[in-house]
């Protein structure tokens, strides 16, 4: 069965490319030099609303007329909502950075600031609640991890949508209904989901179930489950692995399509055979998907269970998820590509005020001016990987990234920092932001789901503001800043390989409670 994070092929990531322009440009397509045109003028008249404000006057202000300005249909009820909500999303992430900054001074880890914040945020909210909330998040965050790191090492292949509830369902409702069966004919043989032992990590080619000898323990049968949503789907997974010493086990009604492609192979709908004399029930895809629903819309009992998943590792697992998009670098540095290409021979003049901003840390006003001009880039179709109604709590972080990330390339190209304190700290960068859009004021509006697209948007568009604010600052700092993403790229790509194996491997340990609380769901109903 398709388990967590089991999105990428087992075999290990290669990352290939070398810290030079070409290699930078890998992925820029995303990201065309067009749309870096149509958005520079966008960003360029917020900067000087920023630039040219009266001092006494709140961000507030200049914020909300520059939105009038370019959203004229907007009115005004909603462009006094959409101010309020950039710069309450800005104020939340530098708070949020802030805090992980003193933590890591302290040497707090990313993903332990990250596991202490949202159990601080969680109070009052039922242990059930919690679990369910974490799973979801983690669920989005590794998928969207998984597309991204197929995007920055070119590795080929799809991935699955979320965590296949009614896959795992399937495998113990096969095993209970041949238990059920063999106990009646008092049979020695007896099936079972096969889960790793404390410390073990699912391997290449591990068993989904097997059936074994009672009386001997020796396994007799075993078998990989795949429930495709289609016949193809599910072929698609079965050639995805290595699986030469295991029977096929899929949805009933599938068994003959299947089984014509693998002409070879044992391709069943039920487990157990004539040898053993016992057989499962089969199982459609369709069923399994009603289980499913049952169990998630009317099972209390999973909900009751689900402290099982050690709502702690996954919480922990989380903040490695979101420190991965950090790591993303061959992602920030190809948005950052296209404005470098876009700017060169421009010759552009220094800005002072951009540049202290910058240097300083009293950035708030460019932060504004990113997210506002993102903000309208997205509802005016600038920006592909931005569509309309784009919510600005997302805009906004990923706005704020952007920014921080190009303050640290600006360090690395002058030697202020080493490329591993660089890495760290573009780590927390993007735990900040991904704490605000899961669990502050923004997770609500924009659901667990949308998360797993951040890693693969926010990396490209956050280096396609950063780079285009650090040549507004001049064209000295933004070679600086390009430069730095040139030196740091080819350790980040190897450092994000390295993340993305310990992601997966945790995600497994987790994926193995999942199979535990199961056991529980399939009692419940009965199978």
């Amino acid at each position: 069965m398709r388990r967590a994070n089991e999105e990428l092929k087992e075999e290990e990531i290669m990352v290939e490319g070398t810290a030079t322009d070409e290699g930078i440009k890998e992925g820029t397509n995303l990201l065309p030099k067009e749309e870096a045109e149509k958005l520079r003028p966008i960003l360029q008249r917020f900067i000087d609303a920023y630039k040219t404000r009266n001092p006494e006057e709140t961000d507030s202000v200049w914020l909300s007329e520059c939105y009038k300005r370019e959203l004229p249909d907007w009115d005004t009820e909603k462009i006094n909502r959409l101010t309020e909500d950039t710069l309450a999303s800005i104020k939340e992430y530098d708070s949020n950075l802030v805090d992980i900054e003193a933590a890591a001074r302290q040497g707090i880890s990313s993903e332990k600031w990250f596991a202490s914040a949202v159990e601080k945020a969680s109070v009052g909210m039922a242990v059930s609640e919690y679990g369910q909330r974490l799973a979801a998040i983690d669920t989005a965050l590794t998928n969207g991890n998984a597309q991204m790191m197929r995007t920055v090492t070119t590795q080929a292949g799809e991935i699955s949508g979320c965590y296949n509830l009614d896959g795992f369902i399937a495998e113990q409702y096969h095993v209970n209904t041949f238990n059920a069966e063999a106990a009646l004919k008092n049979s020695k043989f007896v099936a079972e989901v096969k889960v790793p032992g404390p410390g073990e990590v699912y391997g290449k080619n591990s068993f989904d179930l097997v059936i074994k000898d009672s009386s001997t323990g020796k396994i007799v049968q075993q078998y990989q489950a795949k429930y495709g949503a289609t016949a193809q789907d599910t072929i698609k997974l079965l050639k995805s692995g290595n699986y030469n010493n295991q029977r096929f086990l899929v949805p009933s009604e599938q068994v003959a399509e299947v089984q014509a492609a693998f002409p070879g192979k044992t391709v069943t709908g039920t487990i157990g055979d004539a040898e053993t004399g016992v057989f499962s029930k089969p199982l459609t895809k369709q069923e399994a998907k009603l289980f499913q629903k049952q169990v998630q819309e009317q099972g209390t009992s999973i909900k009751i269970d689900y402290n099982t998943f050690q709502t702690k590792e996954l919480a922990l697992h989380i903040g490695q998820n979101a420190g991965l998009v950090g790591l993303q670098s061959a992602a920030l540095a190809a948005g950052m590509s296209a404005v470098a290409s876009l700017a060169s021979g421009d010759g552009i003049d220094g800005d002072a005020l951009i540049e202290t901003a910058l240097v300083t840390g009293a950035d708030g006003g460019i932060k504004a001016a990113a997210a506002g001009a993102l903000k309208v880039g997205a509802e005016k179709g600038v920006i592909a990987l931005l569509p309309p109604g784009t919510p600005v709590h997302v805009i906004a972080n990923i706005a704020c990234v952007g920014i921080e990330d190009i303050k640290i390339l600006m360090k690395v190209a002058s030697g202020e920092l080493t490329m591993q304190e660089a890495l760290d700290k573009m780590g927390r960068t993007t735990t900040a932001m991904i704490y605000g859009l899961s669990w502050g004021l923004s997770g609500a509006v924009i659901g667990a789901a949308a998360l797993a697209w951040i890693p693969i948007v926010g990396p490209f568009v956050g280096g396609l503001i950063g780079g285009m604010v650090g040549y507004m600052a001049g064209s000295k700092f933004g070679e600086a800043i390009y430069d730095g993403a040139k030196k740091i790229l080819l350790t980040a790509k190897k450092a994000a390989s390295k993340a993305w194996e310990g992601v997966k491997n945790v995600g497994r340990k987790i994926a193995s409670g999942a199979r535990n609380v199961l056991r529980s769901v399939g009692r419940m109903f009965g199978f």
